[in-house]
Parts: structure tokens; sequence; C-alpha cells
């Protein structure tokens, strides 16, 4: 036993000295990217002594007894990096302590071809400070890859993505977050239809190269450059990742267009959209998009928006032919009446994809009163209506609870929908 202990310590010692990570020219950006690695080879496991091992297209020197068709599944997850003053943190989520003996910490300089291992850490270890990373406008990449000792030989697991940053010392930025733009074009998504997005970078970022993935690509694509395409109907989470391993996301409904539920769903996915954060712009930007715009006036980020969110969920859905394009309200009307679909009774029980019409008049009479407002009903239950509306209130895209025949609904209008 004393002999195998002082075996298996000479093993560790000349891994933390040689252990080396050469990374071929031509390889992707995000090489490192664990998806799909993590399973084990069927195949019998072999060994070899002071051989260079592939690990999901990288190549490791490992100096002697590596288990070479084999990599234990726990591995580490989410590397972000910080750059500090005189150093840069790592963190991740770890594999559980007891599936692992411990980690390798690995750097790569920009300019060089080689990773390095730079600490041999425990298996609870889940921070690292690299307080030789200093200096000034270096750039400075990092992975972290778990390992298991089983009788005196090695097994690695799948490396985490890699990760980048400099210290504060430099001119430049790291990028920890994006601001992605274009949501509400990007939130719905008919099948068979695309929307890009949009980003805006800190001023000075030191790099602007974005990762981006789809949590289902059955439902939803993305491309490296942001552009979303609807596959089949249902959720996806679209996510992006900084060269310093920070993670975002956001939610895109995919739909079948013509339908109510189209409409309904683009509303809620613009539900808290308001002039006070400025994301009601997109609205408008969708409602500007199509041209020729009504009556020829493109509309201003200032004017009143309740129809225009009306147009912007139709253009979005693919049931313009259905609902028409205005930003007026009483103008809309005349196109319900033109298409057939408008009902002049404000006492009638909607159904769900509606369109509701307000008058705040209360001596109003039928078919001359003022519209004062226009929204969707997405609920009708027990007598009580749910819509919801676009620039409602203070101006924002949320919900109103009313009765059937609420004396201020002047009339609705019932779009010939795809059932």
């Amino acid at each position: 036993m004393k002999k195998l202990r002082q075996h298996a310590a000479r093993i560790l010692l000349s891994l933390m000295l040689t252990v080396a990570m050469v990374a071929p020219m031509a390889m992707p950006a995000d090489v490192f990217a664990a998806t799909g690695s993590n399973t084990q080879s069927t195949q019998a496991a072999k060994y070899t002594t002071a051989k260079t091992q592939n690990i999901c297209g990288i190549k490791i020197y490992f100096a002697r007894n590596v288990i070479k068709e084999k990599r234990i599944a726990a591995s580490p997850t989410k590397l972000k990096v910080t750059g500090q003053r005189w150093s840069v943190k790592l963190a991740w989520t770890g594999a559980p302590s007891n599936a692992i003996t411990g980690y390798y910490v690995l750097r790569r300089d920009i300019n060089g071809d080689t990773w390095r291992v730079i600490s041999v850490l425990g298996p609870k270890a889940t921070t690292y400070t690299d307080k030789k990373a200093s200096s000034k406008n270096t750039y400075y990449r990092y992975s972290v890859i778990a390992y298991k000792k089983v009788d005196g030989k090695i097994m690695v697991s799948t490396p985490t993505g890699w990760a980048g940053a400099i210290t504060t010392r430099s001119k430049y930025k790291n990028v920890t977050s994006v601001t992605v733009s274009n949501l509400a074009n990007v939130s719905v998504i008919m099948t068979g239809s695309c929307a890009q997005t949009y980003l805006s970078f800190p001023k000075k970022a030191y790099s602007k190269y974005i990762r981006w993935w789809s949590s289902n690509e059955k439902v939803a694509k993305v491309t490296n450059k942001g552009l979303i395409t609807g596959v089949s109907r249902g959720t996806a989470y679209i996510y992006t990742k900084t060269h310093a391993g920070n993670i975002q996301s956001f939610k895109v409904k995919v739909t079948k267009g013509g339908t109510a539920q189209a409409m309904i769903d683009a509303f809620y996915a613009w539900n808290g959209y308001s002039r006070l954060n400025g994301k009601q712009k997109g609205i408008i930007d969708i409602y500007n998009s199509v041209t020729p715009w009504p009556k020829g006036y493109k509309m201003k980020y200032s004017d009143a928006w309740c129809d225009a969110t009306i147009t912007a969920a139709a253009i979005k859905t693919g049931n313009v032919q259905r609902i028409g394009r205005e930003c007026s309200v009483p103008r809309h009307i005349k196109i319900f009446q033109s298409l057939g679909i408008w009902q002049e009774d404000g006492t009638i029980t909607p159904k769900p994809g509606d369109i509701i019409v307000y008058s705040w008049n209360k001596f109003r009479q039928p078919n001359n009163a003022s519209a004062s407002h226009i929204g969707l009903v997405v609920k009708v239950q027990n007598g009580r209506i749910t819509a919801i509306e676009g620039n409602r209130g203070i101006g924002i895209v949320a919900t109103r609870e009313i009765p059937v025949g609420w004396g201020c609904i002047r009339g609705y209008a019932r779009p010939k929908y795809i059932k």
C-alpha cells in the first residue's frame, strides 16, 4: 500500500508539471462546448503512457497511466472570468465532489497556441484567482477540466467552454453583458419566419464575440449572428454568451400564423413593454416596418400606440388580411366594417381573440360614439372579460378585467381567424 501511495503521488506531480493542451490553429472559437460530449465510450478502456490524447477535439499531453477510451461524465460547467486590477478571477459550477478527485485549471494567452495547466485544485473548489495574469492589455483565456484517479490511473472530463478576460489595468473593457434589442420582433415568430436581433456593447469592448444557441432547435434555431428562425410551434430560450463567459437568455414563442392564439401570444410576449422602459419602440418599429403606411403616416415614438399594438400583433402573426393595419381607432373601425367583422354592441359576450373597442364618452350612442381605446380579449370567464392593451394607463402593455356589458365598451371586431 505504501508503494502504491508513493506511485500515485508521483503520477499527480508528473501531471502538474507536464500536462498541456494544444489547440489547432483552425479550431472554431467555441470548440470547448461540452454539448453531447459527456457520454462514456462503450469500448473497453485502454491505457497509454506519455502519449497525446484527444478530448473533445482538443489535444492533451499526459505523462503516464491515462485511460484512453473513457471520460468521466461529471464535469464543471458555466465558467465565468472577471478581470481584476492585477489578476483574473475564475468561477464555475462544480461537478459532484464525490465523483471526482479534483480540477485542472488551464490558461492560454491570446497570442499563444498552447493551453497550460496553471493550478491543480481539490474536488470542492469552484473558484480560482490567477495572480500571474497581470500584464497590461493582455487577454487571457481559461478552461477547467475535472479528473479522477481510478486504481492509480487518470480519467478526465469534458472541458468547460472557454472564457476570457483582461485585467482592469487595460484601457479595454470586458464584456460581461450585452443588451439584446428588437425583442418585440423576436419574442413571437411564426413557423418558417425569421427575425433579426441586435446587440449593444459597452464602449471600448475588448471582444464582440458572442456565442448564440437555442434551448430547443426543433422549435427555434439561431445563427452566430443572432438571426432566429421559427421551426415548429412551441417555446424556446435563446442564449448569448460573452467572451468572459457571462450567459443571458430571452424567450421566443413560435406559433402558427393566422390564429387567435397567435395574437394572444404576441400580446402576452409584450406584457410590460412601456414608454418608460422604451420597449414600446419595438412595437412601433414593427408597425412602421410594413409600407405603405396607412394614410401615408409613419408613426413617431411619442404617438399614442394602442391601435399600433393591434396592427403590430397582426403583422407578427400573419393576421393582417383578417384585421387590417391602422394606428387610429376610428379609422380601424371602418376597416373592421369593410371586412364584415364589426359588431356595434358592447353588451354581447366576446370570445378570446376578439378586438375590443372602448368609448370613454358616457353619453355615447350606437354607431356614432367616440372610439377612445382598443385592446384584445384574451379570456372570458364567469361573466368577466380579461383584455390586454397597448398604451394602457401610463403607457404600458397591460391587462384589464371588466364585466361583460361594461358601459364603456363600444363594440367588438371578430376576425375570421384560422381555427
